[in-house]
């Protein structure tokens, strides 16, 4: 074949050199799903009423982590608001497809804030039993304080089922970032307030002269008058020289070189 000498060789990526790269990718992408999936949430802004009613809840908008534990990650569902005024944050844990939890083990139902005591209970605090008839509920309500920041939260309950113990614990461990603007205390300067350095009190538009009947006209101080404005003024000029500059040098350069050569 013409184009082909003989003893050419064509070099193709070996076999060896496209499993390292598949390799790479997917270690490179295992990697990286941990930390995807790391990142902190923010809860829902709003309140509310802790007492056993859930009916106020928006259980897509409100949806912040599943609950699960041994193999079964999603036997329940948590839910948070945060209210920045009161900086309180709320819960709802609701068990999933029909299970209940344990309402007689109050202890075990609880938010755990930043890995340290527990920020409410079914023994103590804001906490309210969701359609409890004593012994299973179907999930509970809290509420407790927490200041604006990043934050770690566990939110842990009892699910009833008919294991040796008689129940599996579920958890959700989350990140929060509870974020809240600042508010912004911008007052308006009064009309008419001038600095008392100038001396000068301003006339309010539209007040008449009550000796003459005629809008008061208010004139500028006296030193002003008669000064011109010669701030930009350098600045106009310093411009005007560069671009004259700038102007005679592209037509040097753009001159062809013959039309130089006839000039001489």
């Amino acid at each position: 074949m013409r184009g082909i000498t003989r003893g050419s060789r064509v070099r193709v990526p070996s076999a060896r050199l496209a499993v390292a790269l598949t390799a790479s990718s997917l270690l490179l992408a295992a990697v990286m799903a941990p930390v995807a999936g790391a990142a902190a949430g923010q809860p829902s802004a709003g309140s509310a009423t802790v007492d056993g009613d859930p009916s106020e809840w928006s259980l897509a908008a409100d949806h912040f982590s599943t609950m699960g534990a041994n193999g079964h990650p999603d036997w329940g569902n948590l839910y948070l608001r945060y209210d920045c005024d009161s900086e309180t944050l709320y819960a709802l844990v609701l068990a999933a497809d029909g299970r209940k939890a344990q309402q007689t083990r109050p202890e075990e139902a609880y938010l755990r804030l930043d890995g340290g005591g527990k920020l409410v209970s079914g023994e103590s605090g804001d906490f309210a039993w969701v359609n409890g008839d004593g012994e299973l509920a179907d999930g509970y309500e809290a509420a407790g304080s927490v200041s604006p920041g990043s934050h770690t939260l566990r939110a842990h309950v009892l699910i009833d089922d008919e294991s040796d113990d008689g129940y599996t614990p579920i958890d959700a461990n989350v990140d929060l970032d509870l974020v809240c603007e600042e508010p912004t205390d911008t007052e308006p300067t009064p009309t008419g307030v001038v600095d008392p350095t100038q001396g000068t009190n301003p006339t309010p538009t539209g007040a008449v002269d009550a000796a003459t009947a005629k809008p008061r006209v208010t004139l500028p101080p006296t030193d002003s008058l008669g000064r011109a404005d010669t701030s930009d003024g350098s600045s106009g000029m310093l411009v005007a020289l560069v671009v004259l500059g700038v102007t005679i040098a592209g037509s040097v350069i753009l001159t062809p070189a013959t039309a130089r050569r006839r000039r001489r």
